[in-house]
């Protein structure tokens, strides 16, 4: 029997879950390695993409849930802090802005939303999310973009995307007080 030829863009199969001794999804120990970002030609993490509904119901309960799990699973892959933001998203607050904006980019690679701002890289939550697929999903996405980041980034790649960063930083407040000035009135 010929096998078909597999794609190699085709999404990452699903690593099992992992539970602690309390229970808990055991984020930090969930994965024995990672593939190939999609970045760099590797499968993204997801055949879609995930991303937040327009505006989600903050008082629901679920979403509370769901924040918190991303929350904790982020800063257990990562090392870095993270905290509930605005409506829908999360935030991890990363090193440098340059460092958010590529993992930002990565992880939209892996086919899950996300942005930065400033030093903050920014990842989906919504009410519907759930343990074994969508926070799973989003945490995922962090571990293999963050690993990448930390493993295998050289430092000059690095050193690059922060000084990109200050002076995209820079140019934005540059054109921000050109923008000001036109619009002042004239003394006279």
């Amino acid at each position: 029997m010929i096998s078909a030829p597999v794609d190699p863009r085709a999404p990452m199969s699903s690593a099992p879950m992992k539970y602690d001794s309390e229970g808990q999804v055991d984020w930090g120990n969930m994965w024995d390695s990672f593939c190939v970002l999609a970045l760099a030609g590797g499968p993204p993490h997801r055949a879609t993409r995930l991303a937040p509904t327009g505006s989600p119901d903050l008082a629901d309960p679920s979403y509370a849930r769901a924040a918190a799990e991303i929350t904790r699973g982020v800063t257990a892959v990562s090392g870095l802090p993270a905290h509930s933001a605005e409506p829908g998203w999360v935030a991890v607050e990363c090193q440098s802005a340059g460092m958010a904006r590529w993992i930002a980019g990565a992880i939209e690679a892996e086919n899950v939303a996300a942005r930065s701002n400033g030093t903050a890289l920014l990842v989906p939550v919504d009410v519907g999310f759930r343990v074994e697929g969508e926070i799973k999903n989003v945490i995922t996405a962090v571990a293999k973009t963050t690993h990448y980041w930390q493993d295998h980034m050289p430092a000059e790649a690095k050193q690059t995307l922060a000084a990109e960063a200050l002076l995209g930083a820079w140019w934005a407040g540059l054109r921000r007080r050109l923008s000001n000035w036109r619009r002042a009135p004239l003394e006279g």
